[in-house]
């Protein structure tokens, strides 16, 4: 009973410190894979959308074969969140701290940079034109404009018609294609499109 109580104190605990961060650092344990703890704590850190690192903890006590396994793990386990990046360290010993907080600080830069409206609708003409949308059943969906709509995470609301029709697998284009447009890392983007003008 001592320990369930421990536990659901602890989930409470760790809740409540996703809702109140600003980047999110989701320690794994190199030797031991993804447990699924490890994935619902990553799963309410989506949810809340919070800038995201990974820090795979105890890496200096790693053979190259375990590191190559855990890398493995993670890229397999975690595709959805290919756009948070990695450090590798030790807690004990101390090492890969400074790349932590270098991917800490990037993180945290790109959820909460502050974008102008002519410089996403510019970012927004490039993709069309590079990726017009597919046309569905003969219709085509027009994006006619788009602004800025916050950050922390960057979120864009697009106006046009016909965007109930949008493909999802066009939808993560539009996000790889402003993700690497403004060099963003280690946060989500959320896009909101809106029928009209």
């Amino acid at each position: 009973r001592v320990e369930e109580a421990v536990e659901k104190f602890s989930v409470f605990k760790t809740m409540q410190s996703i809702e109140q961060c600003q980047v999110a650092v989701v320690m794994l344990d190199a030797g031991e894979g993804v447990t699924d703890q490890d994935a619902t704590v990553l799963g309410a850190v989506l949810d809340a959308g919070k800038a995201l690192v990974i820090a795979l903890n105890k890496w200096d006590g790693r053979t190259d074969y375990e590191r190559e396994q855990a890398e493995s793990l993670l890229s397999r386990k975690f595709p959805f969140v290919a756009w948070a990046e990695s450090a590798r360290i030790s807690a004990t010993q101390g090492s890969g701290m400074r790349e932590l907080f270098a991917a800490i600080h990037r993180a945290h830069a790109s959820a909460t940079t502050e974008f102008s409206t002519a410089e996403v609708n510019k970012a927004l003409e490039m993709a069309v034109q590079a990726n017009p949308p597919p046309t569905i059943r003969g219709h085509v969906s027009k994006l006619r404009y788009v602004h800025p709509g916050g950050s922390n995470p960057p979120t864009f609301i697009v106006h046009g018609t016909r965007l109930k029709e949008l493909q999802d697998s066009y939808k993560r284009y539009l996000e790889n294609f402003f993700r690497k447009r403004f060099k963003l890392v280690g946060t989500p983007v959320s896009f909101v499109f809106r029928e009209g003008v």
